[in-house]
């Protein structure tokens, strides 16, 4: 239910943009960057949905190399992805906003909406290649004495898959830590930024003082939000809790609600959007 309403709002976000494009034959380079955003979540829910009911409905499939590696990979890609376009929107109102005039902001803040599309190319590229060794090493097959069922009670040599969870810590901090590291930089400095600008906008209009605080408060949650997620998924690729059956289900449902929650945030937060 809660990956469904996350698929539900992101893709209410999509449609209001694409309402918002098909009335004026373009769209901001924010608003694409949203879009981007909202598809690479839905996508995400859509994953943990897909896993869950297999696990579900069919747990025998659960046997299956091939199945829970390509099962692994979709989730692992998505997420990457999704962890990749918040930095790149991050990054893009980090260069619009902030004034600095550094070697690298000036030249960019005049490219930011051409290089985008490229941005969210790489993107999806980092994303796939980073996730394919999760089909590779998630598991490893080891041998085991089985019983091979006959009238004299032998015993024979089987394989049984294990999870290789160092493996799979490896390839997360791997593909997520550079999108995740880049996006608390531009963060870190585009709150740094608006917090001496408030400062010194105190006997300016209360209006622009409210945007600016909005802004403010706007960053400082999506970054608490996306330390959470981090640390989250590095807790489930870890394993640390997989002798606790109860938490299975509850350690995703703990992981998307960040996710959840920062994309009703998105959706009420614009008058646009509501």
């Amino acid at each position: 239910m809660e990956c469904l309403v996350g698929l539900i709002v992101n893709m209410m976000i999509v449609a209001a943009n694409f309402l918002k494009w098909k009335s004026q034959r373009s769209l901001q380079t924010c608003d694409k960057i949203l879009s981007y955003l909202a598809v690479s979540r839905g996508f995400f829910y859509c994953s943990v949905i897909m896993g869950n009911l297999i696990i579900i409905f069919v747990p025998h499939v659960q046997e299956n190399y091939d199945v829970k590696s390509i099962l692994y990979i979709q989730i692992g890609f998505t997420f990457n992805l999704s962890q990749w376009i918040a930095s790149v929107l991050c990054v893009f109102y980090c260069v619009k906003i902030v004034s600095y005039n550094c070697a690298l902001c000036v030249p960019l803040r005049s490219r930011i909406s051409t290089v985008v599309p490229w941005l969210v190319a790489a993107s999806l590229i980092m994303s796939f290649i980073s996730n394919l060794p999760l089909g590779w090493y998630s598991y490893d097959h080891k041998t085991q004495n089985v019983l091979n069922g006959s009238t004299d009670n032998t015993t024979g040599k089987g394989f049984v898959m294990v999870s290789n969870f160092e493996s799979r810590v490896l390839i997360f901090v791997v593909g997520s830590f550079p999108p995740f590291v880049i996006f608390c930089a531009a963060n870190s400095l585009l709150i740094h930024f608006l917090l001496i600008h408030t400062r010194r906008m105190r006997n300016v209009t209360s209006q622009n003082l409210r945007s600016h605080f909005g802004a403010l408060k706007s960053m400082s949650l999506f970054l608490v939000l996306q330390m959470m997620i981090f640390m989250l998924m590095g807790l489930i690729a870890s394993g640390r809790f997989s002798h606790l059956t109860f938490l299975i289900h509850f350690d995703w449902i703990i992981l998307c609600f960040p996710l959840l929650f920062h994309s009703f945030y998105l959706f009420f937060s614009s008058s646009e959007l509501r």
